[in-house]
């Protein structure tokens, strides 16, 4: 799929709720949930701020696990649809969530400890994002990236999963990482065969190719790139700590 075509897809999907739920669920085999909750135990402080929310599955998560959380969201679809599930779960008020851009954060200095984003679009990338989120972190806060995840191809529908998301994003987007770390997938994959059915791992990335192109450093921010497996996925989180 081409870059162009994949653009118009991803906004077509965003414009959507019921499509992004479909996209952000069936294809990656119910485990884009998973993937988002890492965020929880990697949480510093009370005072949380979700750059392009979504749906506001992780937001409430984050409401019901006793933080104090504000989100920023461009997409007006998206904004109503989070409002939506605040109501229907019961947690917080529909002004929790503001329609905004990342690039201009409508909060003062020194509002939040941690800021989280996960599986964002090109705004993670821009300086003017990470000018914004130094500013609002208070001393000793942490920015939380999901950037990405790949299933495995553990089994038969897992591996056509697979396959569909290779044909989305790319083959460099799926093994790319995995590549860096001096092992080719199929190997990967045999390695994650050994893991307990639930066991999860985290590995801490020295120089990690994911992430790389967040300018963190450019502002002062503490780089730390992790890699979490499970024997059917592998998620990659990027951490920026302010001292």
């Amino acid at each position: 799929m081409t870059p162009t075509l994949r653009k118009w897809l991803f906004e077509t999907l965003y414009k959507n709720r019921y499509l992004y739920r479909f996209a952000s669920t069936v294809p990656f085999a119910g485990q884009w949930r998973v993937w988002q909750r890492l965020v929880l135990p990697r949480i510093q402080g009370l005072d949380v701020l979700e750059l392009g929310c979504g749906l506001g599955d992780l937001l409430a998560d984050m409401l019901k696990a006793g933080y104090h959380c504000r989100a920023v969201e461009q997409s007006p679809q998206m904004v109503a649809a989070a409002r939506d599930i605040l109501q229907k779960r019961k947690l917080g008020l529909p002004s929790l969530i503001l329609q905004g851009s990342a690039q201009r954060l409508p909060f003062s200095s020194h509002s939040f400890d941690t800021v989280v984003s996960t599986f964002p679009s090109e705004y993670i990338y821009d300086p003017d994002t990470i000018a914004e989120v130094e500013r609002v972190l208070r001393p000793g806060g942490r920015l939380i990236v999901i950037e990405g995840a790949n299933l495995l191809p553990v089994g038969f529908l897992q591996s056509l999963l697979v396959l569909l998301q290779a044909f989305v994003y790319g083959p460099a987007a799926l093994f790319g990482p995995r590549e860096t770390l001096g092992q080719t997938p199929v190997e990967r994959y045999l390695s994650s065969k050994h893991k307990a059915a639930s066991g999860v791992t985290t590995e801490v990335v020295p120089h990690a190719r994911f992430g790389r192109h967040i300018p963190l450093e450019d502002f002062g921010l503490q780089r730390r790139s992790e890699r979490v497996q499970s024997r059917r996925w592998e998620v990659y989180i990027t951490i920026g700590e302010k001292s």
